[in-house]
């Protein structure tokens, strides 16, 4: 669907066809040759409905709930994020790895009257938890896995991998586990990957990147999301997060936990509701922005970041100009 007009007023059509209230279709003036008809979009229902004028309608599911469309067919997008994973926690003298994003999955398809079951996962909520699927139409996202919980010990698989422990070189849980195409997520980074300090943890996997190998003398910072429907700016700030490029982003993977870290010095989790790292002296790290699918930051401190819950996002073509 990519990047849509701001501008999509009615300017320009000439004859409407309109029967019991209903409009059946128009006919652009803006034409050459014969014009061009356009058949009734989609009637539907369910979750928070945006008509934010671009000449598109969402539907936003953060929780469970049916989309159900009541008459007509089209073309319908649809973005499926799954719960982020949670970071890991290692209170003594080393650091958890960053918890993995959601899976992140878009897809595009007929669709007609119907309905159509959605379910929303939840965000790991304790020490490397992972998080839980969200599905719509046939389309599964995985829950992203939890950062690794202590030095001994990889990060978990899921739809991004959580991150690896410090002290001793642990790698990240994969990616894109179960595989799908396109990938829905990336792997974690590795944890005590570099000398110095072997006590600090790699960054959780995000949509868009995978988490950050550990490099002394600071932890990795969490692989960055993607932004929806390829930076659609339809989509309001109420949902999602800033990122790098226009729209909203989701999906980002969580920091690691920091041996020995400062307020200017822990590791980011990334654009896309990762939550950041956190470790000495201030053991509180971020926890995923909820319904965007963020990995939870890592910790070396008794508490770790919880994921993110997930998202739906549906949109099609709307002439209720």
């Amino acid at each position: 669907m990519g990047a849509r007009s701001t501008d999509r007023s009615p300017k320009g059509f000439g004859i409407n066809k309109v029967l019991d209230g209903k409009l059946l279709e128009f006919f652009s003036s803006n034409r050459t040759g014969t014009g061009t008809n356009i058949l009734p979009s989609i009637n539907a229902t369910g979750g928070t409905i945006l008509t934010p004028g671009n000449g598109y309608k969402y539907h936003v599911f953060t929780g469970s709930g049916d989309f159900i469309i009541t008459e007509y067919s089209g073309s319908v997008q649809y973005l499926v994020v799954a719960g982020g994973g949670a970071g890991g926690q290692y209170p003594a003298g080393n650091s958890g790895g960053g918890g993995g994003a959601g899976g992140y999955r878009e897809v595009t398809a007929p669709m007609g009257p119907g309905t159509y079951p959605v379910v929303i996962g939840g965000g790991g909520s304790s020490n490397s938890a992972s998080g839980s699927i969200s599905s719509f139409n046939g389309l599964i996202s995985a829950g992203g896995g939890g950062g690794s919980p202590a030095y001994t010990e990889p990060g978990n698989p899921g739809g991004s991998g959580g991150g690896g422990g410090g002290n001793g070189i642990n790698p990240g849980g994969t990616g894109n586990t179960p595989p799908t195409s396109p990938p829905q997520g990336n792997p974690g980074g590795t944890g005590g990957a570099s000398g110095g300090n072997p006590g600090n943890s790699g960054g959780g996997g995000g949509a868009g990147a995978a988490g950050t190998d550990s490099e002394y003398p600071g932890s990795g910072p969490g692989g960055i999301g993607k932004a929806a429907f390829s930076g659609d700016t339809g989509i309001p700030p109420s949902y999602g997060t800033p990122g790098p490029t226009a729209g909203r982003w989701f999906a980002g993977g969580g920091g690691g936990g920091h041996y020995a870290a400062t307020p200017t010095t822990y590791p980011r989790g990334g654009a896309g509701g990762g939550g950041d790292g956190i470790g000495s002296p201030t053991p509180v790290p971020g926890n995923g922005v909820a319904n965007t699918g963020g990995g939870g930051g890592g910790a070396n401190g008794p508490t770790a970041g919880t994921g993110g819950s997930g998202i739906v996002i549906i949109s099609y073509f709307s002439n209720d100009f």
